[in-house]
C-alpha cells in the first residue's frame, strides 16, 4: 500500500474509487426535467452557450437547482441528439444514463457541424453525479488508450487552465468491467468529506466510460490524489490503480455563503470568469453576497467583464482628483475612454468608495450597454417622483432593457444600494446586451 502511505505523508485530499460487489439495493427515481435554453435564467443560458461546444459533463449549482449539461462534442451533420434514459438516486449518488442518438442512414440531415447536448435541471444538493455513457462510444481515442494500457481503471480529472481542480470538479474515467458498483470516497487525510456509491454500465466490450461531477467540502490540504481501486477477482486482494495528483488550491474551495443563494449560478460564473472575486479569511473562502457595492467596485465589474482584469488604458490626465492613485484607476480610465462615465457631468470627484445607488447603477449599466437615454420618461413606479432627474431617463432605459427591475411593491428605490449578488446579475445582463 505504498500509495496510501505516500498520501498520508502528504496529508493529501483523496478521491477513492473502489469496485465492490453489487449490493442489489434498489435505486430511487430523481425529480428531474430536461430544459431548453429559453426556459432558464439568462446566466444559465449563457453558461450553456459557452459550454455546449466542449465535450463533457458540466455542472452548475444555482440556488434551489443544479444544472447538468451533457455535451457530446462536435458531429459532422445534423440529426444527432442526446437522450437520457434514467436519472436515479443510487444510495446517495445521482446516476444518469446518457446515450447519443445517431441519424438513420436514410434520414435527411443538415450538412453542417452540430454539437448535440442536453440540459437537465436537478434538485439542489451535494450528492455526486455519475454520468454513464452507452450506445455510441463517448471518447473513442481515450477509450482505445485505456483498453491498450495495463491498468484496469484510468482516471482523468478535468482541471482549470492553471491546473487547479475546480469546484464542482469533474473526473473522467474508464474501467474494465461489464457492469459493477463503485464506492467513491472523498478524503482529507483519514476524514471522509463525501461518500457515494456508483453503478457503471459498459459502453464497449469489458469497458465502461463515465464522468463524475461532484461538489466537495473545503479541504485542509491543497494537494490531493485521484486514484482507483478494485478487488482482484482471483484472490480478493485490493489493487490500487490510476493514481493522478491534483492541486486543489484556493480556487477550488467553495464559498459556503452562496450555496443555495438565489444568485448562486450567476456568482459562480462571475468568479470563474474573473470580473469579481471572493474573499479569503483564516483559510475560509466566502463571497459576502449581501454586502453593498461601491462606485469603484461596480465600475471594475463592468470593465473587467468586457475588457478583462488588466484593461489597456492611456495616460491622459484624470478629471477626478480622488481616483488618481486609487486601486480602481485603470478601470475608471477605461470606462472614461468608452464614454461609460460622463466626466463633464460629474465635476472633479467620483467618490469611488461611496455606495453606488440603484439610480447610478442604472445610469452606468445603460451607458455600458450602448442604449440611449429615454426622453421624457414616464415611469410607472410608485416612487417615480423620487428618482433624481439626472438619472431618470437612464433608469427608464435600463428598465426597458431589463437591466434593472423594480420591486414587488411597485417601487424602484433609486437611492437604495445594490449588494454584490444583485450587482453580479446586473453585469451579466449588461454582458448580454454587449454580446
Amino acid at each position: 500500500m505504498q500509495l496510501r502511505e505516500y498520501m498520508v505523508v502528504l496529508v493529501a485530499v483523496t478521491l477513492l474509487v473502489a469496485l465492490v460487489a453489487p449490493s442489489g439495493a434498489a435505486a430511487e427515481p430523481v425529480d428531474w426535467e430536461e430544459v431548453e435554453r429559453e426556459d432558464v435564467p439568462e446566466e444559465i443560458a449563457g453558461w450553456v452557450e459557452e459550454m455546449k461546444y466542449e465535450q463533457g459533463v458540466h455542472l452548475l449549482p444555482a440556488g434551489e437547482y443544479r444544472y447538468l449539461l451533457v455535451a457530446w462534442g462536435e458531429k459532422p451533420t445534423g440529426g444527432y441528439a442526446v437522450e437520457v434514459t434514467d436519472v436515479e438516486d443510487d444510495r446517495g449518488t445521482v446516476r444518469v444514463n446518457a446515450e447519443l442518438i445517431s441519424p438513420d442512414p436514410d434520414d435527411a440531415v443538415t450538412q453542417a457541424l452540430t454539437y448535440p447536448h442536453m440540459l437537465l435541471r436537478l434538485p439542489a444538493g451535494d450528492s455526486p453525479i455519475l454520468v454513464n455513457f452507452f450506445g455510441d462510444v463517448w471518447r473513442e481515442e481515450e477509450l482505445e488508450d485505456a483498453m491498450e494500457g495495463d491498468e484496469e481503471i484510468v482516471l482523468d480529472p478535468v482541471l482549470t487552465d492553471d491546473e487547479l481542480a475546480p469546484n464542482p470538479m469533474v473526473v473522467r474515467g474508464w474501467a474494465s468491467v461489464y457492469e459493477g458498483t463503485m464506492e467513491m470516497v472523498f478524503e482529507d487525510g483519514h476524514i471522509h468529506l463525501a461518500e457515494a456509491h456508483l453503478t457503471l454500465v459498459a459502453a464497449a466490450p469489458e469497458w465502461a466510460e463515465f464522468e463524475v461531477a461532484l461538489t466537495y467540502e473545503n479541504p485542509t490540504s491543497s494537494v490531493g490524489t485521484v486514484y482507483g481501486a478494485y478487488e482482484d477477482p482471483e484472490d480478493g486482494s485490493r489493487v490500487e490503480a490510476g493514481a493522478v495528483s491534483v492541486d486543489f488550491g484556493n480556487v477550488s474551495r467553495p464559498m459556503h455563503d452562496i450555496c443555495g443563494h438565489w444568485a448562486e449560478a450567476a456568482v459562480r460564473r462571475a468568479v470563474s470568469t474573473g470580473f469579481i472575486h471572493g474573499y479569503v479569511e483564516d483559510e475560509e473562502r466566502f463571497f459576502a453576497p449581501e454586502e453593498d457595492v461601491t462606485r469603484a467596485e461596480f465600475v471594475k465589474m463592468l470593465v473587467a467583464a468586457e475588457a478583462g482584469e488588466d484593461p489597456e488604458v492611456g495616460d491622459e490626465e484624470l478629471p477626478f482628483r480622488d481616483v488618481a492613485g486609487h486601486w480602481s484607476e485603470p478601470y475608471v480610465r477605461w470606462a472614461l475612454e468608452e464614454e461609460w462615465i460622463p466626466a463633464e457631468e460629474l465635476g472633479d470627484r467620483l467618490y469611488p468608495d461611496e455606495i453606488i445607488s440603484r439610480g447610478e447603477m442604472a445610469y452606468l449599466a445603460a451607458r455600458a450597454s450602448d442604449i440611449s437615454e429615454v426622453e421624457d420618461p414616464d415611469l410607472e413606479f410608485t416612487d417615480a417622483e423620487d428618482i433624481p432627474t439626472v438619472v431618470k431617463g437612464w433608469v427608464a432605459a435600463a428598465v426597458d432593457a431589463g437591466l434593472l427591475l423594480g420591486y414587488d411593491d411597485g417601487t424602484f428605490r433609486a437611492d437604495r444600494g445594490l449588494n454584490r449578488a444583485e450587482s453580479v446579475v446586473v453585469v451579466w445582463r449588461v454582458m448580454g446586451m454587449l454580446d
